[in-house]
């Protein structure tokens, strides 16, 4: 029996759904045809995706030596609340690394870019695209560019806003440098290119492109800010002197550039500094290394793409404190340590706090944790005969 009060206009209905968590959406799917075709299109994601406000759960990451497991964990990071993983809120991974623990690429919009190459071969490693708050992964074919030691990669992870289109695209980006006998340079430049999108689901490679700059090996990093993937890279010059600089690739127009570094930070080697994300603002931390720990500076650029807004917000000792995992909420610095341990500073009070939370020092890896619902779209498409249809549904007693 139908009850005309219960007859739900479409836009209304897209309006209430659009504002309801991603679980409920998932369990919704199983409603109708109709609702699963709306919730999984690519429309729908998108704007569920840029309507979702930002939250203070934090998604950590860690690697259990003694039990050789991988976890991944949420929790509340309340800028009046202490500190506390919930253990509860464990996520399942659905697949295993191949041997030890996955190299995070980079995160977005909900997406984490996985790849196993910090314990194997660089000509067998694979990349995987996961989203832990629906459980979908999907596994990237092999790339087109084969490489084998002692070649070296770089990937860089992000999304495309399309703005002509509905449907956002994330792509990668590989970087194969290959090795040469150069005692200075070590690999040619430049290097071969190719670029992975999610919407056509293969590998093309790019010729021509202008990269005049090497990587840092094997322990590159990366970080996602206005819409481009940053790296730090660095120049040999003719007497073997070396300058460090940060290279990005523009997601959108797939075309690489370069940010100069203040002199500060453009004078180290490459491997004393690391590039993150500081305040939504793009960030590098310089390193200090000593016997008893040495020191690590904060620098981050409050205008993007303005040499001169390079600032210096923190110097900090680091005893025992090993490497910046990254902040919190209430502007404390998250720190590994040598003791396998992550604690909490506070730069200005001095002050640290062991969290309780034991891994390996490389494997901690904290993150916004962001819902969505990327990964889930199919091949279906939202027509206006389908909007038409949904006014015609009825919630039955």
């Amino acid at each position: 029996m139908t009850d005309s009060n219960s007859y739900f206009p479409p836009d209304l209905l897209i309006e209430i759904l659009l504002k309801l968590p991603v679980k409920s959406l998932l369990r919704f799917r199983a409603v109708s045809k109709s609702w699963n075709s709306l919730i999984s299109s690519p429309a729908f994601i998108s704007t569920h995706l840029n309507q979702t406000p930002k939250t203070s759960t934090l998604l950590l990451r860690r690697y259990d030596n003694t039990h050789n497991k991988e976890y991944y964990s949420l929790f509340q990071d309340c800028k009046n609340r202490p500190f506390c993983l919930d253990f509860s809120s464990q996520l399942n991974l659905p697949f295993n690394c191949q041997l030890g623990y996955f190299r995070i690429v980079g995160s977005c919009n909900g997406i984490m870019c996985l790849c196993d190459d910090f314990f194997a071969d660089v000509g067998n490693v694979v990349v995987i695209l996961w989203n832990p708050s629906i459980q979908k992964f999907t596994t990237l074919p092999l790339p087109l560019i084969r490489s084998k030691s002692p070649d070296m990669f770089v990937l860089g992870f992000g999304a495309d806003h399309l703005s002509n289109n509905d449907d956002d695209d994330y792509k990668l980006v590989r970087l194969v440098y290959h090795k040469n006998d150069d005692v200075f340079s070590r690999y040619n430049v430049p290097p071969e290119v190719e670029i992975y999108s999610l919407n056509t689901g293969v590998w093309r490679r790019v010729i021509g492109a202008e990269i005049k700059h090497c990587m840092v090996e094997f322990m590159w990093s990366q970080a996602f800010v206005n819409g481009a993937v940053h790296w730090i890279a660095y120049d040999v010059g003719e007497n073997g002197g070396v300058r460090s600089l940060i290279m990005f690739f523009s997601i959108a127009d797939e075309v690489f550039g370069d940010i100069m570094l203040p002199d500060a930070l453009a004078g180290q080697i490459a491997t004393n500094l690391s590039i993150m994300v500081f305040e939504g603002s793009l960030a590098v931390v310089k390193y200090e290394r000593e016997i008893d720990g040495g020191s690590c500076e904060v620098w981050a650029m409050k205008q993007y793409g303005v040499l001169e807004s390079w600032s210096r917000f923190y110097s900090i000792n680091l005893d025992d404190m090993e490497r910046v995992v990254g902040y919190r909420n209430n502007g404390e610095v998250l720190f590994s340590t040598r003791s396998y341990e992550l604690v909490s500073y506070d730069p200005n009070s001095g002050h640290k706090k062991d969290l309780g939370i034991r891994g390996s020092s490389r494997s901690f890896y904290v993150q916004n944790y962001m819902e969505s619902l990327v990964l889930l779209q199919g091949d279906s498409v939202v027509s206006d005969e389908f909007l038409e249809g949904i006014g015609s549904l009825w919630i039955e007693d």
